[in-house]
């Protein structure tokens, strides 16, 4: 180790630079044992709201759960099975409606879990937050780029705690990546590369038989463009650009989470991209995303390539959990719960003792090669309780949240210039501390 790097390490340690960027993370690999060291039977209970009961608003309920003290109160969707649906898991002295106005109203809620199409994302979030609710809003928190200071001054002027829905950054090979990329471990990052295959759009299933009586369809366009009923516009609407992101938006605002957090950026200054339909909704089915990172604090410039192709039935990757970090002196290839660096020359899993312990397995390397060192946590549970673990002690112990508003808002404006680059065919530059975008 060089005498540089092993004085940075130091004022790691001695500062508490990676250790503290989750502090209440640093726990054991059994996730029941996680838990309980950070909640006990006097813990505050936190009362919650679902607005939006999709595929992935149902799983962050059951996540949400795994929290002792966290009760669910009520749920909100506009298509009335899917509340029945929610009865069913949840129970029936559950409150069900259609209107997330009346979740807002109600005095025995406490926090909300925003999971709707895109478009309702910031509307429903600032109303959330004016009515005193801190919320979990799933990514991207902005449909447009328009959208985004209001949603920042909404968190500042209530103090709500707000959060994310980009739980990958809060995984503890995320965590690790961040330590190794500040220690120097891989020098200075030049690029990252993330890639996503095989997801058909064709597999997005309509219920048979749904009508518009069935969905509330003038509250679900209400403020996107007036259009007759299309039930492919409502199931599936990542499709469509009234209501969804694209790729950029469903997709890559998940590496480009971890990037800004890894990296401690807060946005490219330059994003462009270039893409191709295939018929089905009027999004991209492949795309190619490029943006252009500054650096901050004498880090080197350097840019993200992330592509997505959904025709592709071979390849099998999936960049949000498995991307790659490349510097001048060596790469990170990261994962939920593992990090495997890799050197052109001789690498020693003793370079990196002194770094301050995240959690088990994964602060003791195993040497795999000469120039190849693997970081794993083993029985590793996964992120999204990691980042739901985070969201409640912020509002118990009003501790901060990573993943808050402003980063919130840094990491899907990126997301959102790549899809409106794909429409207009041209670059998209972008501040992210004033948050303001130009063509």
């Amino acid at each position: 180790m060089t005498g540089h790097r092993r004085q940075f390490i130091r004022k790691m340690v001695a500062g508490g630079v990676a250790a503290t960027a989750f502090p209440h993370l640093m726990l054991g690999k059994d996730s029941q044992h996680q838990v309980a060291r950070h909640s006990s039977p006097e813990t505050a209970p936190v009362r919650i709201a679902l607005i939006g009961r999709g595929g992935m608003g149902a799983g962050n309920v059951n996540t949400a759960l795994r929290v002792p003290g966290v009760k669910i109160v009520a749920v909100c969707d506009l298509f009335e099975q899917r509340l029945q649906a929610a009865r069913n898991s949840w129970g029936s002295d559950i409150a069900t409606t259609r209107d997330y106005k009346e979740i807002l109203s109600r005095s025995d809620i406490d926090a909300v879990i925003v999971a709707t199409s895109d478009h309702w994302h910031q509307k429903i979030s600032i109303e959330a937050m004016k009515a005193g609710k801190h919320v979990y809003c799933e990514k991207p928190v902005i449909h447009k780029i328009s959208e985004a200071k209001a949603l920042v001054e909404a968190q500042q002027a209530s103090g709500c705690v707000f959060i994310t829905g980009s739980q990958g950054m809060s995984s503890i090979g995320n965590r690790k990546a961040k330590q190794l990329v500040q220690s120097g471990a891989i020098g200075n990052v030049s690029l990252v590369e993330g890639a996503f295959t095989m997801r058909p759009r064709q597999n997005c299933r309509t219920p048979e038989g749904v009508s518009a009586e069935d969905v509330w369809w003038e509250r679900y366009i209400m403020n996107a463009p007036a259009v007759p009923f299309d039930p492919s516009r409502f199931f599936c609407w990542r499709l469509w650009k009234d209501y969804g992101t694209g790729i950029a938006g469903d997709l890559f605002v998940h590496v480009l989470s971890s990037i800004q957090y890894i990296m401690d950026v807060p946005g490219p200054e330059k994003v462009y991209s270039t893409g191709s339909a295939d018929g089905i909704g009027d999004t991209p089915c492949i795309m190619l995303g490029i943006f252009d990172y500054a650096g901050k604090d004498g880090q080197a410039p350097f840019k993200a390539a992330l592509t997505a192709n959904h025709g592709d039935p071979v390849s099998r990757k999936w960049g949000s959990t498995d991307f790659m970090i490349m510097g001048t002196n060596g790469t990170l290839r990261v994962q939920w719960d593992r990090v495997i660096l890799t050197r052109p020359r001789e690498v020693s899993d003793s370079e990196f003792s002194e770094l301050p312990p995240l959690g088990n397995s994964i602060d003791q390397p195993q040497q795999t090669s000469q120039n190849e060192l693997l970081f794993v946590e083993n029985g590793y549970h996964n992120c999204h309780l990691d980042h739901y673990i985070s969201f409640f002690d912020g509002i118990r112990k009003k501790a901060k949240v990573e993943g808050d508003v402003m980063f919130a808002v840094q990491t899907a404006a990126p997301a959102v210039m790549c899809f409106e680059s794909y429409l207009t065919g041209k670059p998209i530059w972008w501040d992210a501390e004033k948050l303001t975008a130009r063509a």
